[in-house]
């Protein structure tokens, strides 16, 4: 399992799962986050583009890509977090698998506890912004 930085084009939402041709380096993406009773050839395919334009980083993740890719036909990620870069662009953390059953195993002990503390962030994030409007709001009251 490696995690690494990738540039999208697309706004992949969270447990999104990817994954990469090794003969042809296509990759493509799920409309579904990943789960660990659902068998690979039930995910729905997306064509996002070729590996390489996946980096932004020219100097070090293509050499990343081409070991894992060199180590199997195909290779998984799953998308953990994302963000907004100032120029529009949106990067995601990806967690990489070389093989299916590695994903399996990660859905079924690693992702759940991910979920849970991503849901707990994004309520915390919700209210904080909650809190900031109401102080903002009875400072535009007052003046």
């Amino acid at each position: 399992m490696k995690k690494v930085i990738v540039s999208t084009k697309e706004n992949l939402d969270y447990g999104t799962l990817i994954w990469i041709y090794a003969n042809n380096r296509k990759v493509y993406r799920s409309s579904k986050s990943i789960n660990a009773d659902t068998p690979f050839h039930d995910y729905d395919s997306h064509y996002m583009g070729m590996v390489e334009e996946l980096y932004r980083d020219q100097e070090k993740h293509p050499i990343l890509f081409k070991r894992m890719i060199e180590q199997s036909n195909r290779v998984f990620g799953v998308c953990l977090t994302k963000r907004r870069n100032a120029d529009g662009s949106r990067d995601m953390k990806v967690v990489f698998f070389p093989d299916w059953d590695s994903v399996q195993d990660f859905a079924e002990d690693t992702y759940p506890k991910l979920v849970k503390a991503e849901v707990k962030r994004r309520k915390e994030a919700k209210q904080q912004w909650v809190e900031r409007g109401k102080v903002f709001s009875e400072k535009k009251k007052m003046s």
